[in-house]
């Protein structure tokens, strides 16, 4: 299941790639999105490439549906990587994956942070896949609109914090 979505900023590409990577902004984004134990387990970036590893603990902010109960816990443990590339002077893109532990699914995608004079936009695709028998299907879906709310939240709490 693949979504995309574009995220506007009324900033330079340096200083919203420059957000994304500093740690003080990294807490802040994530305390006001309820999330807990973060711990920013890798931060490196130079002039051309970028790593980010965040690990914390989120909730659902979607009602979790009875037949995916199993795979549910009230605190999940995840991990998102992240490796950045500078592809031109007002160009950079990401590659990235979440693992939700204990949860059987694949996601990943890309960021295409471009520059437009004094503005820069944000293009995020991410691919939800699980491969569970039966119940595959719904837990990507669950899993993507999950992720899309948690994905809309995070660009807002960016966008007021810049």
């Amino acid at each position: 299941m693949e979504l995309e979505f574009e995220h506007p900023y009324n900033a330079r590409l340096d200083r919203v790639l420059g957000a994304f990577f500093d740690e003080s902004h990294i807490q802040e984004k994530n305390a006001r999105l309820g999330a807990r134990n973060v711990r920013v387990a890798e931060r490196a970036r130079d002039e051309s490439s970028g790593k980010l590893v965040i690990e914390r603990e989120v909730t659902s902010s979607l009602a979790v549906p009875g037949v995916l109960a199993s795979f549910h816990r009230e605190w999940n443990p995840v991990r998102q990587e992240e490796h950045w590339f500078r592809k031109s002077d007002g160009e950079w893109h990401c590659e990235f994956r979440v693992r939700i532990e204990g949860v059987p699914a694949k996601i990943q995608g890309m960021m295409q942070l471009r520059e437009q004079g004094e503005t820069c936009t944000n293009r995020v695709t991410l691919n939800v896949r699980c491969d569970v028998p039966l119940l595959g299907k719904k837990i990507a879906r669950f899993l993507a609109d999950d992720s899309h709310a948690k994905i809309e939240r995070e660009y807002e709490a960016t966008r007021q914090m810049l």
